[in-house]
């Protein structure tokens, strides 16, 4: 069965409770060098978080413009404004980041630590305006190379394809999420499937990273082998498929 044709698309919303929607604009010409950011925005009521993850060649830049975000970087929390600037992630550093107020229940306790001071240190008035503004954040990489989108896009469209919402749902569920760790995998997103607080360094990253390459390298193996790819021609528009190829290594 063919996947369900969303090159076109020019963003991908997400119902409740995840309640987001993910814009790309479009690039100044095709031939561009770089790509603008993509425009991401939990609304309000969102309980979706980026996942505690890594890249290991790109470092990651995120700009609040409205609402409020929390972000975790290495360990360490902290809410972030438009008054608050960039926030960069280096290459490596384990990270996460979701609206400010999600519900604690769903906080590690260094989340939900810095949430607590947060509402603390601000008054009532101020944290409940926060509380009704969609929280807006542009997202970029270096390299500006595209690969940013394409892992959205990619991501996105398995997750929301009409044919993978079998009625034997086990088996759909399961090709699903083979296809998403190859897209993962692919487009360097590293999921912390067993938290050892690697960004502490020595063993502890060792160990956290040797069990995520492991288990998602099994799963991103028998994805290809059932015929799974990081990235279709269905979900990505064409001139992101030429860049990313181009810079591909090539093999002999």
């Amino acid at each position: 069965m063919p996947l369900t044709k969303t090159s076109h698309q020019a963003s991908f919303y997400r119902p409740p409770p995840q309640s987001s929607t993910f814009s790309f604009p479009p690039p100044a010409s095709v031939n561009t060098p770089t790509f603008p950011p993509t425009i991401i925005n939990f609304h309000v009521g969102s309980e979706l978080s980026t996942q505690y993850h890594w890249h290991t060649t790109h470092t990651e830049y995120l700009r609040v413009t409205s609402g409020a975000a929390l972000i975790m970087v290495s360990g360490v929390s902290k809410i972030y404004t438009a008054k608050d600037g960039v926030a960069r992630v280096p290459r490596y550093a384990r990270h996460e980041w979701m609206r400010f107020d999600r519900p604690a229940h769903l906080l590690s306790n260094g989340q939900r630590e810095a949430q607590e001071a947060y509402f603390r240190e601000h008054d009532k008035e101020e944290i409940e305006k926060l509380k009704g503004e969609d929280l807006i954040a542009e997202e970029w990489t270096d390299p500006a190379d595209g690969q940013k989108e394409i892992f959205f896009r990619n991501l996105f469209s398995t997750a929301l394809e009409p044919q993978y919402q079998s009625k034997l749902s086990w088996l759909g569920g399961f090709w699903k999420m083979l296809q998403i760790m190859c897209v993962m995998w692919e487009m360097d997103n590293y999921l912390v499937l067993v938290d050892f607080e690697g960004w502490r360094g020595g063993w502890r990253e060792l160990v956290e990273a040797a069990l995520t390459y492991a288990i998602m390298g099994c799963m991103m193996a028998l994805g290809v082998l059932c015929g799974c790819r990081a990235v279709s021609e269905e979900y990505t528009p064409k001139h992101l498929i030429e860049r990313w190829e181009s810079g591909r290594p090539k093999s002999e």
